[in-house]
């Protein structure tokens, strides 16, 4: 067994040249503990991500805000860089586990795990974020988010590859995130959603849909979209929009047993979503 702890990305790259499948990445570790119990495994190495100030920080640039890999979801939750141009990503991240798991759960691990209730992953996807990764020869490449991730703990990362940080373009547009779980709090999603969408003069317009939990991985809700342009979230109808949810469910997961119970849930979720934003948009017409 070894543990390395890279301080730059030179040693973080000459780690992962060594890497084998007995090497885990780990930096908030609560996906990782629960791996190495479920798999039984006793002996594996560790390179610790903790300690590189590249996957640790949120910045921006002119059109871009970027959030380092490492960063928490308590971080997510609080930076007001994150509440501004991603609110959606800030609510997501509000919703994940419990005080203590968002202390240490990080966007990265959240993503990379690939599980297909993933609660940030439909927000990243709605907002077209791209990945930065580095491989071990040291070489940085520039992945849609939406192209590696392919759900059930599959991505196409290598295995010699690990996620530096996310880079989501600032785009004029309202966004919420809502989830339905098995209990109220401390849950993990049946289903979830983001929507992305602009807003003129009340309507929604470009509307952009995502659903988690309904897939293999976080799919994109065209049948829901289509429905909800041009629609006022003053006066949404609601039975129209009951019919686009229902119809994408049973796309979506035809012969799932759970279709039934996922329609409903769906429905709400979408309800949720709609509710938030009718108040974010009247918050920022104040």
């Amino acid at each position: 067994m070894s543990f390395r702890i890279p301080q730059n990305l030179d040693e973080l790259a000459a780690a992962l040249r060594e890497k084998d499948e007995n090497t885990y990445l780990c930096a908030g570790g609560t996906d990782l503990v629960i791996h190495l119990r479920k798999e039984k495994k006793f002996h594996y190495s560790l390179i610790d991500l903790t300690h590189l100030p590249e996957l640790s920080q949120i910045t921006e640039t002119e059109d871009s805000v970027i959030i380092g890999a490492g960063v928490t979801m308590t971080e997510l939750e609080q930076s007001p860089l994150v509440r501004t141009w991603i609110p959606a990503l800030s609510k997501a991240a509000s919703m994940v586990g419990s005080t203590q798991i968002r202390n240490r759960a990080t966007l990265g691990g959240n993503v990379a795990n690939a599980s297909q209730s993933s609660d940030t992953t439909p927000v990243l996807l709605a907002y077209g974020a791209e990945a930065e990764i580095l491989d071990g020869t040291g070489a940085v490449t520039k992945r849609l988010v939406d192209d590696f991730v392919e759900g059930l703990e599959k991505t196409t990362l290598g295995e010699r590859e690990v996620i530096l940080k996310f880079i989501v373009k600032k785009q004029h547009v309202f966004s919420a995130f809502a989830k339905v779980g098995a209990r109220k709090a401390v849950t993990i999603s049946k289903i979830n959603g983001c929507i992305c969408t602009e807003i003129k003069e009340g309507c929604m317009m470009h509307p952009v849909v995502y659903l988690g939990a309904v897939g293999a991985k976080a799919g994109r809700a065209r049948l829901i979209e289509a429905c909800l342009e041009g629609q006022t979230l003053s006066g949404c109808d609601e039975e129209k929009i009951r019919d686009a949810v229902y119809a994408q469910i049973e796309e979506n997961i035809p012969n799932r047993p759970s279709k039934h119970y996922k329609k409903s849930a769906a429905f709400g979720v979408i309800d949720q979503i709609l509710d938030d934003l009718r108040r974010a948009e009247e918050e920022a017409g104040r």
